[in-house]
């Protein structure tokens, strides 16, 4: 080995020589021919020197682990806001003193179920009233119509009784409407989280009185960037986490993706329903959606492997050299990472034997002992 190396180290000083001593009449394509015919002796000596080194180099132990393609899904997170599929800020339709609340915080209410009403005694008072001019409007009414069953009597009279009376019963719905507005009713099932007002106190429209809120439907919401829109789709399948219970997941799907890109953030809305299992889960907590962007088959390897050097990444793995084996060095592209391993797109095939222990030791052509 030490005389190859001579020939090598001679070859070089060989190079200088006969640079050194072209005539200067040859031409700048002669010189450069000599030195090419040269660099290919240093080549095929180089080439001699490594193959000395191999045989002569310590075996090295390795474990090995042979190269298949299997499934692979990359996922991606994202932190969403929970909010209630259904809740409902109650507040009256008409102004008015809240003469009763039928409720308290913590309360399960049925939809439809009175929540409050406010004070109506005014209005009640004007019913009577009508409903006591409308009887008097119907007896006018029936005498004026048996009258005209006969033809005694005028018309006008006839006509003014019927206008009264379909008057008076106008009004009369109208105020019984009104009447109607008085009372608040749930607009939902669900439970009295908090009540604002007391009774006694005057409720206004556009004042919100209840919160109503329904728990057992739940939506989180996310943004996403832009650049997930091609992998990211309605029925996806997806795993909700809560930082507040750890040990509590939720299976979902991607309910709704948004059709336009946030121009200050790039994003765009992902929201995913849930189920709320013991309505444990509740409005505005924080949420982290997991999604796959990515599924295939493919070959890993452990990122922790990978070298680089100004070429690429690479690897080694275990080539049969006759009876025995030795590393080969690979150079790899690799996409993305899954848990703790990367996905190869090129350099590495089914049945390769990579080399997982012991490849800090090893370099291109290196003996190698597999440990079984």
């Amino acid at each position: 080995m030490k005389i190859k190396a001579k020939n090598i180290s001679t070859c070089f000083i060989t190079i200088l020589i006969v640079i050194s001593a072209c005539n200067r009449n040859e031409t700048q394509k002669d010189i450069q021919a000599k030195i090419l015919e040269y660099e290919e002796k240093i080549a095929d000596l180089k080439q001699q020197l490594d193959t000395s080194d191999t045989k002569t180099a310590k075996t090295v132990n390795v474990r090995v682990k042979e190269l298949k393609k299997h499934k692979t899904t990359h996922y991606i997170k994202a932190t969403a806001y929970v909010k209630a599929e259904h809740r409902a800020f109650v507040s009256p339709q008409t102004s008015g003193q809240i003469s009763r609340i039928y409720v308290k915080k913590g309360q399960y209410v049925k939809k439809g179920q009175l929540l409050l009403e406010l004070n109506a005694d005014i209005l009640k008072k004007n019913i009577d009233e009508i409903k006591t001019a409308l009887d008097l409007a119907n007896i006018l009414f029936e005498k004026q119509k048996q009258l005209r069953e006969k033809n005694i009597g005028k018309e006008i009279d006839y006509l003014q009784a019927k206008n009264k009376k379909e008057s008076l019963e106008a009004k009369l719905k109208t105020l019984n409407a009104q009447l109607d507005l008085s009372y608040i009713r749930a607009p939902i099932y669900g439970i009295i989280d908090e009540i604002y007002l007391k009774e006694g106190e005057t409720a206004a429209p556009g004042l919100q009185v209840i919160d109503l809120v329904n728990l057992k439907k739940m939506e989180a919401e996310a943004d996403l960037s832009e650049r997930y829109i091609p992998y990211i789709h309605k029925g996806d399948s997806v795993f909700l986490t809560f930082p507040a219970y750890p040990d509590f997941t939720v299976n979902s799907v991607i309910a709704r993706t948004g059709n336009v890109i946030n121009p200050v953030n790039r994003t765009f809305k992902v929201q995913v329903d849930f189920y709320n299992k013991n309505e444990k889960i509740k409005p505005n907590m924080i949420a982290e959606i997991k999604m796959s962007d990515y599924s295939g088959n493919d070959i890993t390897v452990p990122s922790i492997i990978v070298k680089t050097d100004a070429e690429g990444d690479y690897v080694f793995i275990a080539e049969k050299s006759g009876k025995y084996y030795k590393a080969k060095k690979i150079y790899i592209k690799t996409s993305l990472m899954v848990g703790d391993e990367l996905i190869v797109t090129e350099g590495l095939k089914n049945g390769d034997k990579l080399i997982v222990e012991g490849f800090s030791m090893v370099s291109n052509n290196r003996p190698v002992k597999i440990k079984q």
